[in-house]
């Protein structure tokens, strides 16, 4: 009998446990949660607590969950993409131009527009 024979070398997954990687086992469960703040010149937009935001950077996409380090980027035109249960389908935004901060009270994005 091969050593090797029946283990899965795709992350840390063992004989026992399917690879989360391929979805195997994988079930939607409740992580902490993040405030997130959508703010325009005119008015505050949202404040809620969600599972995770992915944010349209001008450097790129990037997605924020509770816990994450401080950041602060600059948005292009796109769209927010707000999960409340991760994973899920997102409810998705757009948006044009801003800022987005994460610190430690969560993610505000300052928009200079937004349209449900």
């Amino acid at each position: 009998m091969n050593v090797n024979e029946g283990l899965s070398l795709s992350g840390n997954a063992t004989p026992t446990q399917p690879s989360p990687i391929k979805g195997e086992g994988f079930r939607k469960r409740k992580m902490a949660d993040l405030h997130f703040e959508l703010v325009t010149p005119e008015k505050l937009l949202r404040s809620e607590e969600v599972q995770m935001v992915v944010v349209p950077g001008t450097e790129g996409d990037f997605g924020v969950m509770a816990g994450h380090a401080p950041y602060m980027s600059t948005m292009r035109d796109g769209e927010l993409a707000i999960y409340r249960i991760f994973p899920g389908e997102p409810e998705r935004i757009q948006v044009q131009g801003g800022f987005a901060e994460v610190s430690e009270k969560g993610l505000v994005v300052l928009a200079e527009s937004a349209g449900d």
